[in-house]
């Protein structure tokens, strides 16, 4: 593939990430496809008496994962949907990651302090065009805006080779923008097109006490699966005579 044709390529990618982002959010506490099963198939797949004890742990354990991120699962009364947090987990920070890469490659450093033997006057505007040099905001910020969106907004401004204190864009530079944003589209594409749903279990995992997640809809077996030690139950469908 050409360099040019690799930039349009990335250019599509990187602007699909940005226009799909908040329909994936959206979709995080929002009803898709199929219902869940009732509670009561759940409690009797995972085998576990519902006491006032359990209530207490699990409403415990729900507000501590409140407080963990921004993407924390229990975070909504509303269905979860499993596989987006997992896309959501996984593009923002290879995105993000992608960019502090690239930058530290072609962002040029902030300009340096005026050398001492300059006039006062002199040091004076080197130091100013310093200051608005660092505040420039087309910089990449590495503590800062590490958000999937803005991420791909600022590949998206080096693929189009918009001005700023920047390098220009080699074609290996190209080819690793459209190869991450790509493989994130890719992801965002297959969540928003998928029929599968997940909801997060009301009870905790028998085995560690971890954070349970259903998800089914597609036509598959419901699929349990706990987010601590990664165990798995594949809950038997009763067939229609």
């Amino acid at each position: 593939m050409t360099t040019t044709a690799t930039r349009d390529t990335a250019h599509h990618d990187l602007q699909a990430i940005i226009d799909s982002w908040p329909h994936l959010l959206d979709m995080l506490t929002t009803r898709h496809g199929q219902t869940w099963p009732p509670a009561m198939g759940i409690q009797h797949a995972l085998n576990s008496d519902d006491d006032q004890a359990a209530a207490e742990e699990r409403a415990q354990l729900r507000l501590a994962e409140r407080a963990d991120s921004r993407y924390t699962l229990g975070a909504s009364p509303a269905p979860i949907r499993l596989a987006i947090v997992d896309v959501i987990r996984t593009v923002e920070p290879d995105l993000v990651y992608a960019v502090d890469v690239l930058a530290q490659e072609i962002q040029r450093p902030v300009m340096a302090k005026a050398p001492a033997h300059w006039l006062p006057e002199d040091q004076e505007r080197r130091e100013k065009l310093r200051t608005e040099d660092a505040a420039d905001p087309r910089r990449w910020r590495y503590r800062e805006n590490r958000t999937a969106p803005h991420a791909a907004a600022w590949l998206l401004g080096r693929i189009e080779a918009q001005p700023g204190p920047f390098l220009p864009l080699g074609p290996t530079h190209v080819r690793r923008i459209a190869g991450v944003a790509g493989a994130a589209h890719a992801r965002i594409r297959r969540a928003l097109d998928g029929d599968r749903t997940a909801q997060v279990v009301d009870r905790p995992c028998p085995l560690c006490g971890g954070t349970l997640g259903m998800s089914s809809g597609d036509g598959h077996a419901p699929l349990v699966v706990c987010f601590g030690c990664r165990q798995e139950w594949t809950l038997a469908v009763p067939e229609v005579a």
